[in-house]
């Protein structure tokens, strides 16, 4: 489906496990001249690679806003049900906004911490988009934002009852919320990916985020360096998560 991305776009209301040593996905990540969907096509190869479980599930966190992680998230997921064939389900966690105009099968009324809070049944939180094996959760149906749980041993049952359900789940966590309560979900996944925007993202920051997620009981399998206009070398990566 050529509007995957469009139609994940207007559910926001805008345009827009191991102890896997991060060098592996890192090295060769970043290939001059390739375009988002020849990288992210990369990126989906190297965690099949470090990744062996069939079914996976993904954090993608930045450390502030602006950096671009809704929109990596949306390019991967659409790598992954066009050329892959996986079903894919993300996990929104900043979208606020009711889903009207999103191609979806059947209107639901629970996102997926309604879901956690309220105790409904899974099926009731997560919408397909038009005929594709991709899905898409918001954080809730609600007008205002509602803060994550702090139940943290409900929020990991509903977790791992949605990773029965589909190959891949990528929680979307955005800056737009807290990002202690975002690398708080790190333990929970299989492996976490840092987006950081070239040119802009301070190392003190990207470190800060990185020892966070690290003391949350993540681990880190990439990272992608987006906006840039440049090729990274290799050594900038390894000074920043070796």
């Amino acid at each position: 489906m050529s509007n995957i991305y469009e139609a994940l776009e207007q559910a926001c209301g805008k345009k827009i496990g191991s102890g896997v040593s991060p060098e592996l996905s890192l090295q060769t990540e970043v290939i001059h001249g390739l375009s988002l969907k020849k990288e992210m096509t990369w990126l989906h190869h190297q965690v099949e690679a470090i990744l062996s479980k069939s079914s996976k599930m993904i954090q993608f966190i930045g450390s502030r806003r602006g950096e671009g992680v809704s929109t990596i998230v949306r390019e991967f997921a659409k790598i992954a049900v066009e050329r892959h064939g996986k079903s894919v389900l993300i996990l929104d966690s900043v979208c606020q906004e009711q889903t009207s105009g999103l191609n979806v099968s059947g209107q639901r009324d629970y996102g997926w911490l309604d879901l956690v809070e309220e105790g409904k049944l899974i099926e009731k939180s997560f919408f397909r988009v038009g005929e594709t094996n991709l899905y898409f959760a918001p954080i809730s149906v609600q007008s205002s934002f509602i803060a994550p749980v702090k139940d943290v041993t409900l929020k990991a049952s509903i977790l791992d009852q949605l990773k029965d359900r589909f190959d891949l789940i990528l929680i979307d966590s955005s800056s737009d919320t807290s990002t202690a309560d975002s690398a708080s979900i790190a333990k929970m996944v299989d492996g976490v990916i840092m987006i950081l925007e070239a040119g802009k993202t301070k190392k003190k920051s990207a470190l800060k985020l990185k020892k966070r997620i690290i003391s949350n009981g993540g681990v880190i399998i990439g990272a992608v360096f987006n906006k840039r206009k440049y090729y990274i070398p290799d050594c900038i990566y390894k000074k920043l998560f070796l």
